[in-house]
């Protein structure tokens, strides 16, 4: 019967649901017999003080009796006003205090807690003879005032204090004796029955615990037993499954099922065994998506992942038509693995096969996209014996293609290990650099205005002077920078200096526009305008004098993010400049909205607009949009008379160059912004 309402879950249900009612019932009757138990003691307990109490009162009103008799006494005495005064006070003090308590004891006081009488002896006690003490209890206080009535003759005082006296020892002491025996005798009474009532109680409860034990208890811990059974039944069955999805969680992709990292290790170096035996090759090819953030911070992560699903279906079957095999390594890398024998597998054709089925589109929910992937290939044993090597070096390929642009395949070759190392270590040293002093420097380089010669401000450079391999471009230095994050701590770095050196210039009475580059990064931090602005009002030095230039294609690829960051430089009163124009993708409509003043053309353009009559014509193009918009135009990297002559008739405001100076050390320049103004060709032959 049990097995058969444990098997079925409505009669299993309906079982636990009468148990658990039968459950609350013998509960609340437990709880009842309980209160109950607890009423009758605690009215034990009242009875035995309420007859405590009354036995005082009435004790006291012996005593008040006695002491009346003996006031009443003393009073007949007095001769003097003085001694009867106080006398009288304390006699009528008594009697009005016998008096209430008299009726305190008849009718119960809220007050002095005493309960009202409720039985027909104490009734009678009070009020019909024979004892009749209320009578007597009057009559006694009439004799008291009528010791000390003045309207009275003394031989009727005399009498009245013999009658007082009389009733004191003989009325009142038996009267009281007789109502405190009969108090007694009924609480004694009542607490016997309370205690008998408290006896059946107690064993109401013992028997509902009984009962409750056996008929509720013993059962619930008969069905727990059986549920414990089958649960441990139970947890047997599923061990098996349990390590199975471990083992499997452990050496596969939650997302894709693709085996993961730990797991392709363990297959390329069963592929190595298998070549090694069959002298054969092993190709690990290391897939990485190329811009698969954009696709993520555009469409959502839930179209990201879809998207990855199918790509691992497509990578899945282009393996198994080769009998090899696909892995997730990371977020948006794969990895296939293969054997070649001999020559029967076109390596060159399959790569190009691989790169044109990862960039067909993808179709999910009504939004098509597509991606493209860099590929980096690495061989056993030529370019590593072990898996690890040969999946790094595969990697490492991989990320050399990506550097490249993207959408293409790379082979391993030793120096990629060799750049690698070093982007390592000079991220670590950079790091270093960051924190020593000495190694970091600023160097300025001038503006000039094109018609006049006037100095108009200068651009503020960061340079890296290496301890052992000296002064190294920022073109090596500042990309690791960006990726490793610590531009924005070099970023502030480069503020401050500025700052400070624009300071430093003003109190010497140069008056001159600080240009400063900055990283989007910075602005995507969020708090570059309230530093910058708090820096300056630090340093005392007005916004109009600080520019803040921006990579174009930076901008562009960021703008819904960094717009209002921009937009508040711009409130604050800074310059900010567009660095590199030309080299991005700028709109002419979101040029026209951006809150840039200056626009500095990059000096690829500038370098070839001699030779190149198109760069000559986009160079031209730039200026007319940049004063189209009122914006002005400055031309970097003029490096000869002809460039510079070509920038004046195409109109260009400013430019900057090896014409006219290199960059800098501070105290190097300090004299030249003093003059305020450059010979041209004079310091030429110096600079280059």
């Amino acid at each position: 019967m049990h097995e058969g309402v444990y098997r079925d879950p409505a009669r299993l249900r309906q079982h636990w649901l009468s148990g658990t009612l039968t459950y609350l019932l013998a509960l609340v009757i437990i709880a009842v017999l309980a209160l109950l138990s607890h009423y009758l003691v605690q009215s034990i307990v009242d009875e035995q003080e309420a007859t405590a109490r009354v036995v005082n009162l009435a004790g006291r009103q012996r005593m008040l009796s006695q002491r009346i008799t003996l006031y009443a006494g003393e009073l007949r005495e007095a001769t003097s006003s003085e001694l009867r005064e106080p006398l009288t006070a304390e006699y009528f003090d008594a009697i009005s205090t016998m008096s209430t308590m008299h009726y305190a004891l008849m009718n119960g006081s809220n007050v002095l807690n005493i309960p009202t009488p409720s039985s027909d002896k104490i009734q009678q006690i009070f009020s019909q003879p024979p004892v009749d003490l209320h009578k007597k209890v009057v009559n006694f206080l009439a004799l008291a005032e009528a010791v000390t009535d003045e309207t009275l003759s003394t031989e009727q005082r005399n009498e009245a204090y013999l009658q007082l006296k009389a009733a004191a020892h003989s009325d009142i002491l038996q009267s009281l004796d007789t109502l405190v025996l009969q108090f007694q005798t009924e609480s004694e009474a009542s607490i016997k029955q309370l205690q008998q009532y408290n006896r059946f109680s107690l064993g109401g409860l013992l028997l509902t615990l009984f009962l409750e034990a056996f008929f509720i208890f013993r059962p619930l811990l008969q069905s727990l037993q059986r549920r414990e059974k089958a649960y441990l039944k139970l947890l047997q069955e599923m061990d098996d499954e349990i390590a199975d999805q471990m083992q499997f969680q452990t050496f596969n992709d939650a997302l894709t099922q693709l085996p993961n990292r730990l797991s392709l290790l363990e297959k390329i170096q069963a592929y190595i065994d298998i070549a090694q035996q069959n002298k054969t090759h092993v190709i690990v090819i290391s897939i990485g998506l190329d811009r698969f953030k954009d696709v993520n911070d555009s469409l959502g992560h839930d179209l990201g992942d879809l998207l990855l699903l199918e790509l691992a279906e497509r990578l899945s079957d282009i393996a198994t038509r080769h009998r090899g095999i696909v892995a997730r390594v990371a977020g948006d890398e794969f990895a296939i693995v293969l054997e070649q024998v001999d020559e029967q597998l076109e390596l060159v054709q399959f790569m190009r096969q691989l790169s044109q089925s990862i960039c067909l589109p993808f179709e999910q929910e009504n939004v098509s996209m597509q991606v493209t992937a860099s590929l980096g290939l690495a061989f056993y044993a030529d370019d590593g014996a072990d898996a690890r090597s040969l999946l790094m070096h595969a990697n490492q390929a991989m990320r050399s293609a990506k550097d490249e642009g993207g959408n293409c395949f790379r082979f391993f070759q030793s120096v990629m290990t060799n750049k690698m190392t070093r982007r390592i270590k000079l991220e670590q040293e950079l790091r270093q650099a960051l924190n020593s002093s000495g190694q970091l420097m600023l160097f300025f380089q001038p503006k000039v205005a094109l018609v006049s010669g006037a100095v108009t401000g200068v651009e503020a450079l960061l340079r890296w002077h290496h301890p052992e391999e000296g002064m190294l471009s920022p073109v090596e230095f500042i990309p690791i920078a960006e990726d490793s994050g610590l531009i924005q701590e070099l970023g502030d770095w480069v503020i401050v200096q500025s700052l400070w050196q624009l300071r430093e210039w003003q109190r010497q009475d140069i008056f001159i526009e600080m240009a400063i580059n900055v990283s989007v990064k910075q602005l995507l931090r969020g708090n570059l305008s309230d530093r910058i602005t708090s820096l300056a009002e630090q340093m005392e030095i007005d916004p109009r004098y600080v520019q803040l230039e921006v990579t174009e294609s930076h901008i562009m690829d960021n703008m819904n993010r960094i717009m209002q960051q921009l937009q508040t430089l711009a409130k604050a009163g800074f310059s900010l400049a567009i660095d590199d124009f030309g080299t991005g993708h700028s709109s002419l409509a979101r040029l026209r909205d951006l809150p840039f003043k200056v626009l500095k053309i990059d000096r690829s353009f500038v370098m070839n607009a001699i030779k190149e009559r198109k760069d000559q014509q986009l160079v031209a193009a730039i200026i007319d949009i940049g004063h189209s918009l009122n914006k002005s135009v400055i031309a970097e990297g003029i490096e000869t008379i002809e460039q510079q002559l070509l920038l004046q008739s195409l109109g260009c405001d400013e430019g900057q160059g090896y014409l006219y100076s290199r960059p800098r050390p501070a105290k190097q320049l300090t004299g030249l912004l003093q003059l305020g103004k450059i010979e041209l060709g004079a310091d030429v032959s110096v600079n280059n």
